[in-house]
């Protein structure tokens, strides 16, 4: 293979993976407009960006062991056909539950996709290269996943929310052609006889009990029956997997390969990396939008250095891998990650934008010193392993993108409910010690109803909207107060009045 061969193949194997990765987040941006078109309330429609996360968890194993069984080549294709699409479809979608439909399918085409880009790259430029191929396609992840809020917004500025999943049609193109083409075919040679069925029901049982559990325990209640049975189903399927793959021959998951502490290590690493990523690709997009009044294009460039950072950042993390070792740059890619989170938490409605800016760099930058993890999750594996060691790490870090949209939504959610409700009251009591007239008093108490009444108009607008009515009420002078007895005032309403 030459080297033009070589990095045409590359690229399509990046591209591969940019695509898979970016649709876990892009969705996030476009779920009001989606409710509106498509009739769909909040709960419904948020299945839309719940199905892609919940198949790509539940697949993304299974996917790379059927790969490195009968060829990674072949499935690549198959999981392009599959995302390109299912793409197509989604963009055609006439109703909530058909688009639904199509993005299950779509996020099956992801899973099938995102693992196996690593050890195709790995077979491309061989072992010898691991740490530059492992780098790019981390950068990648990592790009795509910080950078879909950014671009959704951008898209929505001049387009429709269908070309969201359009674009990806003339990628999923590009890179089928590229990878047909330029790429070898690849196998794990020492696997051998069919696949393990019993395991793959555990596993798929395990990993969508644990998954939809967590996603939907906010909509359902923790406590629910349904929740309950699916985490506690989960977790009985994950015990009933362990002990299946102990036993048979052929396991679907080798367990011996957690023995490699930097796979285990990697994956522990790459969990928390992708549970962070909710803070600001989900909750920072909602303070802009729906707190700030932000546009989605203007909250998409506040929030795109994210993005911009991690592609300095990872490269950058992967030469000083080299030289320190994997635990001093993934610490320290931990320890900015933290520390910009934590002050992040702490922004409000007066924050300066610029500073804003300045701890999503230094996000970005934690973000991409961690995520040298995946370098090292496939250093020391045996270069036929590194597609199941792949797809054990990346299905860590979905896993670690439901937890923090399970935890941190929630969070969110009950933070907004109690602001809303100890606001609200203090309003009330505030309408009521005022002197005003019955009808301004009247007016204010209905307009500080409404907005607290679950409107999606961000609360800056909200506020203007309040003062405008009132400030017309108090210009209304039937029915006003008499001022005190015996006060100057009284004295001028009663001579005005004689």
């Amino acid at each position: 293979m030459t080297r033009f061969t070589k990095a045409l193949c590359f690229i399509g194997l990046t591209i591969a993976m940019f695509m898979g990765t970016l649709d876990t987040t892009i969705v996030n941006i476009t779920i009001p407009k989606i409710m509106t078109d498509l009739n769909g309330s909040l709960a419904n429609t948020s299945w839309v960006m719940t199905i892609y996360t919940l198949a790509m968890s539940v697949f993304m194993i299974t996917a790379s062991k059927i790969a490195d069984r009968f060829g990674r080549k072949k499935i690549m294709l198959l999981g392009l056909l599959l995302f390109g699409g299912f793409s197509a479809a989604c963009m055609t979608a006439t109703s909530l539950s058909m688009l639904i439909t199509f993005r299950f399918l779509q996020g099956l085409g992801g899973a099938i996709i995102t693992p196996i880009v690593l050890p195709m790259g790995i077979e491309v430029f061989g072992k010898e290269k691991i740490n530059r191929v492992a780098s790019v396609v981390g950068a990648v992840t990592a790009l795509a996943a910080a950078g879909g809020p950014p671009i959704g917004g951008i898209i929505l500025q001049v387009a429709s929310w269908r070309w969201i999943f359009g674009i990806n049609v003339p990628l999923a193109i590009l890179a089928f052609v590229l990878i047909a083409v330029c790429a070898k075919e690849s196998y794990d040679e020492s696997l051998a006889g069919g696949i393990d069925f019993p395991g793959l029901v555990f596993l798929t049982t395990a990993l969508g009990g644990v998954t939809f559990g967590l996603l939907e325990g906010r909509q359902y209640g923790w406590t629910s029956l349904l929740i309950l049975t699916s985490l506690i189903g989960g977790v009985l399927a994950l015990i009933a997997f362990i002990a299946t793959e102990k036993r048979v021959k052929n396991p679907l998951l080798e367990l011996d390969l957690f023995r490699e502490k930097t796979l285990s290590a990697s994956s522990i690493v790459y969990f928390m990396t992708g549970f962070a990523l909710v803070a600001p690709s989900l909750i920072l997009n909602y303070f802009l939008q729906n707190v700030l009044g932000d546009s989605p294009l203007h909250a998409a460039l506040i929030i795109i250095p994210v993005s911009l950072t991690i592609m300095i950042a990872m490269p950058l993390g992967t030469k000083l891998l080299d030289k320190t070792g994997a635990i001093p740059v993934t610490l320290a890619g931990m320890l900015l990650m933290a520390a910009s989170l934590f002050l992040l938490s702490l922004i409000k409605t007066e924050t300066a934008t610029a500073l804003i800016v300045v701890l999503l760099v230094i996000n970005g930058f934690g973000f991409g010193f961690a995520s040298v993890s995946m370098v090292a999750s496939v250093r020391y594996l045996p270069k036929n392993k590194s597609g199941i060691g792949s797809g054990i790490v990346n299905a860590a870090r979905q896993i670690g993108t439901c937890l923090g949209i399970a935890i941190l939504v929630t969070v969110l959610d009950t933070n907004i409910d109690t602001a809303k409700t100890q606001i609200h009251h203090a309003g009330d009591q505030i309408i009521a010690a005022k002197t005003l007239s019955p009808h301004v008093k009247t007016v204010a108490h209905q307009q500080l109803a409404a907005v607290f009444a679950g409107s999606s108009t961000p609360t800056k607008h909200q506020q203007k909207k309040m003062r405008q009515t009132i400030s017309e009420a108090a210009k209304v002078k039937t029915n006003l107060p008499k001022p005190a007895a015996g006060s100057d005032l009284r004295k001028l309403y009663d001579a005005s009045a004689g």
